[in-house]
């Protein structure tokens, strides 16, 4: 059996003290509305009061908005930039007047003294080739390639030493080398095709 009653709850409160009126969100904004206060003030159209930007009923009536401004030219961008006064906006280096290089241009490694190490143990990590190639010369860059889901390694990396004849002499001395129960073989990295 469901009973359709009614269950009312009080807030407890201190003796002597008068029951609260119970106030409604709307009655809260008219009583605020008649204070003098302005809720809300409409940025397509600028009526003050009256409805939400979201639903302005002039929206289709108001004229379109500037959109995203297209990056200048070159020849644009040296002459906008001269002409703003300083301190004024922000201009990234690569923008401004006499920048010679791009930000990918400065990633770029060097290729020309790169070692490709192939045949490598699972267990072979990057200190463990550092170890390894640092007795030949000053070593840039070691990576070794590992598989992503089991973090064991793939079996080829790549060393990069900071002059070619440091190079060439690790090459001459560890292609054919033994190491962790596997021969290794050391060739000249092949440069990425783009």
């Amino acid at each position: 059996m469901v009973s359709t009653e009614e269950i009312l709850r009080e807030r407890p409160r201190a003796p002597g003290t008068k029951p609260e009126e119970t106030k409604t969100a709307g009655d809260s904004l008219a009583q605020l509305g008649k204070g003098g206060a302005v809720l809300m003030v409409c940025r397509t159209c600028g009526r003050k009061g009256d409805h939400w930007t979201s639903r302005c009923p002039y929206k289709n009536l108001a004229p379109p908005l500037e959109g995203f401004v297209e990056k200048p030219t070159a020849s644009e961008g040296t002459t906008a930039s001269s002409a703003t006064t300083k301190g004024s906006t922000y201009v990234p280096p690569g923008l401004r007047v006499g920048a010679e290089r791009t930000g990918s241009d400065m990633r770029r490694r060097n290729d020309e003294n790169s070692v490709r190490v192939t045949n490598l143990s699972e267990d072979t990590r990057e200190p463990d080739l550092h170890e390894l190639f640092r007795t030949f010369g000053a070593v840039s860059r070691v990576y070794v390639a590992v598989d992503q889901k089991t973090g064991m390694s793939r079996g080829f990396g790549f060393v990069n030493f900071v002059n070619k004849e440091d190079a060439e002499r690790a090459i001459n001395k560890l292609n054919g080398y033994g190491y962790d129960n596997l021969i290794l073989r050391v060739e000249w990295a092949t440069p990425r095709s783009n």
